[in-house]
């Protein structure tokens, strides 16, 4: 018998919901199908959208809301039954660096937004007054939020119980410049997005989702799809350790390798970070079924969702501060999302604080060398207000070391705090923080530095792949952990094996059964890299550069052997060469 073709659906009609705070007006625009197939969804979809509706003209500091829009889009196959896709993107031009901020994370918001009936929001204008929206498939409404002024984001969401809220806390408010987006309890945001929702006067968003998702085009082939995923997880000794133990396993990583910022990088391996193991706490997994990688039931969920964002949380008010119980680090984290600040800012700025103050400097802080938990909380809520030393320490990071020192303790670059990496262990992720890039080589970050002098290519075509998975599988909607199985081979390890096309191939399927029209593995491929290439060139004219870039703090590029066995130092120049060449970008 003849096999059966899949034949094509009709195509699912898509909406952009556009919000006018200026004008309190609302708009309901609909997706020419072309545009959805070209851009698909997510990443992709949002960048494009924040590219039409941007007034270029109006973007200087003292117009600053007015022609920066706020744009969320949800990945394609968010509202499908399929395996961890439920990520969505939040862009808007970052008050920190000039250039976009583009964050994605997986969430309920995209299931919410989808369910409204709506593929992506996109937020114009500013109100004349502190306000709310609420989101459902029939309307917006426009309220007045007064009387949440200077609330936390767990009281907002209190007062609304169980519904989906995108809120900001007083840090937004106060137009702090490391403030976050908080969505279920969760920061969701870097880049100082949550001060651009300050600026407009938008203090929350309510989404009444009444849609609860869609069947997949072919259920049972999905099914199948699926199962062989997790068979390709089990396969692999990364995919194996993620499924037991979740991020948890890279902080295991972190102590044998040497990658995590402890003690502002003086140290490298510490027998203490042990202690941020959730695994260590003595619970449970709660969920006997099969999950990937970054599900909550993977190991100790800190939210309703286990995620990256989670993971560098740890370190970022963890290690960096010297602090290494799981539990009490818990709650500095859940004090930056009450406050609504971003923790991995917050805990790079605290790390400076602490050795600055202790050469003499930022005398009107206290000693930070001993600091408690209950010291730096009350620090955060300080900066959160601008009260006390907040007032200080609530200026841009830049701006903070151009005025009390300590460069050498500072690390950031465009001047944005880097996450809680040592980089002079990790080469590729090197390349991809130079850049300002912060996606994640899973491979790397599991073995650990493989540099050697003439290498530098074969690195960088790692960033480069791990960039354009990473963005492909964002516009489609899924989960990055979903990637962890290809970056290992069975028999050959990074860096030396690279699954691209088992990658592109297994993504094509997925966008296939989610879309109803047959999608190859090189039409996925090139989502990823028109992804990136589309947020360069909007990065070109925020900030008037072209051509190669990339810049690493100049304690990163030293002999820095401190405590572990072997000195690494980062080759910047020369892998950032071998990256741009790969790029195509003289």
């Amino acid at each position: 018998m003849a096999k059966k073709q899949i034949m094509a659906f009709p195509y699912r009609q898509r909406s952009i919901l556009l919000i006018d705070l200026s004008l309190e007006s609302w708009q309901k625009l609909p997706l020419p199908e072309s545009d959805a197939k070209a851009l698909l969804g997510g990443r992709l979809l949002a960048l494009s959208l924040w590219d039409t509706y941007a007034s270029y003209d109006n973007l200087d500091s003292h117009l600053y809301e007015v022609g920066n829009p706020v744009v969320i889009a949800a990945g394609a196959a968010s509202d499908t039954s399929m395996v961890c896709a439920d990520s969505s993107t939040v862009i808007t031009r970052s008050p920190v660096t000039g250039k976009l901020a583009v964050n994605s994370g997986s969430s309920s918001l995209a299931k919410n937004l989808l369910g409204c009936g709506y593929s992506a929001l996109v937020i114009i204008g500013r109100s004349r007054r502190l306000c709310s929206l609420e989101i459902d498939s029939q309307k917006v409404t426009f309220s007045n939020a007064e009387r949440f002024h200077d609330l936390t984001t767990s009281e907002v969401q209190k007062h609304f119980r169980n519904r989906s809220l995108l809120c900001i806390g007083p840090a937004g408010e106060h137009q702090v410049p490391y403030a976050s987006l908080v969505y279920s309890e969760l920061n969701i945001t870097r880049g100082g997005v949550g001060m651009v929702f300050g600026l407009k006067n938008l203090k929350f968003v309510l989404f009444q989702s009444i849609a609860s998702g869609r069947e997949s085009y072919d259920t049972e082939n999905l099914g199948l799809t699926i199962k062989k995923y997790f068979s390709l997880m089990e396969k692999t000794k990364i995919g194996r350790s993620m499924q037991e133990e979740g991020p948890a396993t890279l902080l295991k990583m972190a102590n044998r390798h040497g990658w995590a910022a402890i003690d502002t990088f003086s140290m490298r391996v510490d027998g203490r970070l042990w202690g941020l193991c959730p695994k260590a706490q003595n619970t449970e997994p709660t969920n006997e079924d099969s999950v990937c990688a970054g599900c909550a039931a993977s190991g100790l969920p800190m939210s309703l969702r286990q995620n990256l964002l989670d993971f560098s949380n740890l370190m970022a008010l963890g290690s960096n501060l010297e602090l290494f119980d799981y539990r009490r680090v818990s709650l500095l984290v859940q004090r930056c999302s009450d406050n609504g600040l971003d923790p991995i800012s917050v805990g790079t700025i605290l790390s400076w604080a602490r050795k600055t103050r202790a050469e003499g400097g930022l005398s009107f802080l206290p000693n930070l060398g001993s600091s408690t938990v209950m010291q730096y909380m009350r620090i955060i809520d300080a900066i959160a207000y601008r009260k006390g030393t907040g007032e200080q320490l609530a200026e841009p990071f830049s701006e903070l070391v151009r005025m009390y020192g300590g460069e050498e303790h500072a690390y950031m670059v465009d001047k944005q705090a880097l996450p809680p990496f040592d980089y002079r262990g990790l080469p590729t992720q090197a390349i991809l923080a130079a850049t300002g890039d912060d996606t994640f080589v899973f491979a790397e970050l599991m073995y650990g530095n493989h540099y050697h002098r003439g290498n530098e290519k074969k690195l960088a075509r790692w960033a480069v792949f791990s960039q354009d998975l990473r963005y492909a599988m964002e516009s489609l909607g899924l989960c990055p952990w979903l990637s962890i199985p290809y970056y290992e081979k069975s028999l050959v390890r990074f860096p030396h094996g690279l699954n691209k096309a088992k990658a592109w191939k297994l993504l094509a399927k997925l966008a296939s059964l989610s879309e109803g029209y047959q999608l190859k593995p090189e039409d996925i491929a090139q989502i990823g890299a028109r992804a990136w290439g589309l947020q360069q060139e909007i990065d070109n004219k925020l900030t008037g550069r072209n051509g190669r870039y990339g810049s690493l703090p100049e304690q990163l590029l030293v002999d820095a052997s401190s405590n572990h066995p072997s000195s690494h130092v980062v080759p910047i120049v020369r892998l950032l060469d071998a990256y741009w060449s790969l790029r195509g970008i003289e």
